[in-house]
């Protein structure tokens, strides 16, 4: 009988302490690997999407520069506007544009006003499809990115932060220096046509 007894004795509560100890040493290693996993995660999409934000930035300002063109116009109140302008306060860059004959916007009219506007850390473009505006012209509006800072250099016959210089209609290159939360500071030249 007393063989029996040992054979089905249990586990003591020494050994189911020390057995549950183990698991939450192991839990909490494992926990703590998962939080720093999903925090990484979370970092890198936000540099993601603040990468996708940027490119889609340069692209726009890559288009609209390319196809920028001499026409000036008269704005909300009658007065002339010029062709191109920047580095007026919170209206970085001004300037009218072509719109490609393949563009879904070719129907309408060939040109379009384009600006960049910097408002409280974040960069907007507005664009009106109406050159020559009343007050009651309506424009399209996209935030574009959050910046820390954003500067633009106009380079005509010599590299000036306004424009227009020298009564010039469109300078040679415009030099975009961006500055970015958690990507530092990138600096992009553009050509303007001619």
């Amino acid at each position: 009988m007393t063989s029996r007894a040992a054979t089905t004795r249990g586990f003591t509560l020494l050994e189911i302490l020390i057995a549950m100890a183990v698991f939450a040493i192991m839990a909490a290693m494992a926990y703590a690997g998962l939080s720093a996993v999903l925090d990484v995660r979370a970092g890198t999409e936000k540099r993601s999407d603040s990468m996708a934000e940027l490119q889609q930035t340069l692209y726009l300002l890559n288009e609209d520069l390319t196809q920028a063109l001499p026409r000036s116009i008269r704005d909300e109140f009658g007065s002339e506007q010029p062709a191109f302008s920047g580095g007026n306060g919170e209206d970085l860059l001004t300037l009218t544009r072509n719109v490609p004959e393949w563009s879904e916007l070719a129907m309408r009219s060939q040109l379009q006003r384009v600006s960049y506007r910097l408002e409280n850390g974040s960069l907007y473009r507005q664009v009106w499809t109406v050159l020559d505006r009343t007050q009651q012209t309506q424009f399209r509006r996209k935030k574009l990115l959050n910046v820390a800072a954003l500067d633009l250099r106009f380079y005509g016959s010599d590299w000036t932060t306004h424009w227009p210089a020298d009564g010039s209609g469109l300078p040679r290159a415009v030099e975009a220096n961006f500055n970015l939360a958690g990507l530092g500071e990138i600096r992009r030249l553009f050509l303007v046509r001619e």
